[in-house]
């Protein structure tokens, strides 16, 4: 690890104490630098300042811009393996990503606008933990696994574990793999934002339903094709109610959305079908 600078950054009237950079050029340095007192992350850093202004505390910021591993997108059997590192127009737009599931790279290119897909990383959206960032619904349809690397080694956590910070400190999120993609069908709902947004995996005859909103953490459950979407909507927790909107609300938009994609899912298979 190799501290080389201190900033005074003033985002607005107010400033930020100094402190130190760090520019490790290992997995293994950064998550040593990371596991000090006081430190944070930083790649795309879309989210950075606003967490400044919030208050965040940083006296070494780990720089993950030279760590090429965070930027790799590989397909390992039927799994998609995509780098934590990896910003929101370069995984829309990569070959792997658009081959082996077209319906993730086709919802992760309408997210957020043209300044922020730029910059913003997958793990910057899903580490950030707000609501109103969506890769978390997709990567909990998805059952995605989130690999960290831990001062202790390797761990491995579900994308709603997330909401539970159940992470040691200093984890670094390497990458983000979901299981089966060769064989799934995805497909992204973002209409009824910010109330809701839906995410749907289908994988033979299970079928996995993502919801989540600006005010609140992503509920999922698990049913089957041809299964009511409205009984299956009726089984999200109580808690994906608020104020903007009750949990009976919330679990009627629900079951339309999933009607909506599960009809996109049929009429997407029915072509394949006919192609052959």
């Amino acid at each position: 690890m190799l501290l080389l600078s201190h900033g005074l950054v003033a985002p607005s009237q107010r400033t930020i104490p100094p402190f130190s950079l760090s520019r490790p050029a290992t997995l293994a340095e950064a998550v040593t630098a990371g596991s000090r007192p006081g430190a944070v992350y930083a790649q795309g850093c879309s989210d950075l300042f606003a967490q400044f202004r919030e208050g965040l505390r940083c006296d070494t910021l780990v720089s993950l811009e030279h760590l090429p591993e965070l930027r790799a997108v590989t397909r390992e059997g039927d799994a998609l393996r995509i780098g934590a590192g990896v910003a929101h127009h370069d995984g829309a737009r990569d070959r792997t990503v658009r081959a082996t599931l077209p319906g993730l790279a086709e919802g992760w290119g309408r997210i957020a606008n043209e300044r922020i897909r730029r910059r913003a990383t997958l793990g910057g959206n899903l580490m950030a933990r707000r609501t109103r960032y969506e890769m978390s619904v997709m990567a909990d349809a998805l059952d995605a696994r989130l690999d960290l690397l831990t001062p202790e080694g390797p761990r491995t956590l579900t994308a709603p574990a997330l909401w539970e910070r159940a992470e040691p400190p200093g984890a670094l999120l390497t990458s983000v793999t979901v299981p089966d993609a060769a064989g799934t069908w995805f497909g992204y709902d973002r209409s009824m934002r910010p109330l809701m947004t839906a995410a749907v995996a289908v994988r033979g005859e299970r079928v996995r339903l993502a919801v989540g909103s600006e005010y609140g953490r992503p509920y999922a459950v698990t049913t089957v094709l041809g299964a009511d979407p409205a009984e299956a909507a009726a089984r999200l927790p109580e808690e994906i109610g608020d104020v903007a909107g009750g949990a009976p609300y919330r679990r009627h938009l629900a079951g339309v959305l999933l009607g909506r994609l599960l009809g996109r899912h049929a009429a997407e298979t029915g072509r394949e079908k006919e192609k052959r």
